[in-house]
């Protein structure tokens, strides 16, 4: 897991641009057949993606995190924005179509993401925080949208 520390307001005045892209840019995300995650120190969450090819992926956790299990203190959000795939948290699988979302709670133990097509794969964007209370994992579909114009 890729960490970055705060950028303070004096020290990001003075930064180049190669050392604001290194700062804050993440390049490393939508990587075929890896699990990418960066901890954003300064409000502890967790951005990464998972592409996963023939054979699914788990979530495992890092030692920057300190828990026996990712959502063991933690909330995940997941937005499928490549093929068709999905997601089994603690035993129960989530179909996910492209722009499909998955809310999992707090203290989820097992997660493990899949493609359906290895050749068109599922591509999961992941954002986590810290959380201070257990919800159930939602499945949201692109359908249930109500989009506003």
């Amino acid at each position: 897991m890729d960490v970055r520390y705060t950028v303070g307001k004096n020290e990001y005045s003075r930064m180049r641009s190669d050392e604001l892209r290194e700062a804050f840019l993440l390049n490393q995300l939508f990587q075929p057949g890896q699990v990418s995650l960066t901890y954003c120190e300064v409000e502890r969450a967790v951005v990464g993606s998972v592409v996963p090819l023939a054979e699914s992926m788990g979530l495992s956790v890092g030692k920057e995190l300190s828990s026996q299990f990712f959502c063991e203190r933690r909330e995940l959000g997941v937005l499928n924005i490549g093929g068709c795939g999905s997601i089994v948290v603690d035993g129960k699988s989530y179909k996910m179509k492209n722009l499909d979302c998955l809310y999992i709670g707090r203290g989820s133990r097992d997660i493990s993401f899949a493609s359906e097509n290895p050749d068109q794969p599922a591509k999961y964007y992941l954002v986590s925080y810290p959380a201070h209370r257990e919800y159930p994992t939602q499945h949201a579909s692109k359908e249930m949208a109500r989009p506003i114009r």
